[in-house]
């Protein structure tokens, strides 16, 4: 049976509370997640375009939520977990960057980018200097990213938080190969290529240690594989 769409809006928010307010008014909106950097609460200015917001438009159900101020890569982390739980919640969901502050803006475009979730800012009207005034609304285009080969999407999903060594990693891809035997070495070699492959991108570290090699998903691999999760969550979803 299919339900109803509910739609939530992730607000990143700076100093202009006016344009957050007018460009979500021109979309259904259910819930609004309020994003500031940490440290904010104190800041008069965020603060009070926090309380115009919530003020406007308080018959909805709004959530604050604040995010790394100093790393783009971590703050957009932080963005697709809650886009993820939105998501899981059967919530469909959208970003505005009308009014945040450049930091998180990059934040917001990135998680953007690697999820498929819709992204869109306001196009002021100038003509009046006295009130704000919408002209439009921009929908930001997401250029496609080039999908990893399905070997490495696999090993970067097997190794979870990391694994000390290769020989761990082709443990828990293959587990019927014995360490020693024609097979293994070979699935070693293959594994190799696809190693330097992943760290050249960037979606991987490597650590050497004695005769081993600890690898681990980079935070850009991270955002990567967060981003697939949610865009397979997405595809999954029935509505009205």
């Amino acid at each position: 049976m299919e339900i109803a769409r509910k739609y939530t809006h992730l607000v990143p928010v700076g100093f202009s509370p006016d344009k957050l307010i007018t460009s979500l008014r021109q979309f259904p909106v259910h819930k609004i997640v309020i994003l500031t950097h940490q440290g904010d609460s104190t800041n008069k200015k965020v603060q009070s375009a926090v309380s115009g917001i919530k003020e406007a438009l308080k018959g909805l159900e709004i959530q604050d939520k604040e995010i790394d101020r100093e790393s783009v890569l971590d703050s957009s982390l932080q963005m697709l977990s809650i886009i993820e739980d939105e998501v899981k919640n059967g919530s469909t969901v959208k970003i505005n960057i009308s009014g945040g502050l450049r930091n998180i803006g990059i934040s917001a475009y990135i998680a953007s980018l690697v999820s498929d979730i819709p992204i869109y800012t306001d196009i002021p009207d100038s003509t009046d200097d006295e009130a704000y005034h919408l002209k439009g609304i921009l929908d930001i285009p997401l250029f496609p990213i080039k999908e990893l080969p399905k070997e490495q999407v696999i090993m970067l999903e097997t190794m979870g938080d990391g694994v000390e060594s290769v020989d761990v990693l082709i443990s828990l891809l293959k587990p019927e190969l014995q360490k020693g035997t024609a097979d293994f070495s070979n699935e070693r070699s293959r594994l190799s290529h696809h190693i330097k492959k992943l760290r050249e991108a960037g979606f991987i570290d490597t650590e050497k240690s004695s005769k081993n090699l600890a690898i681990r998903k980079s935070k850009l691999g991270e955002i990567y594989m967060k981003g697939r999760k949610i865009k397979r969550l997405v595809e999954t979803q029935s509505f009205e």
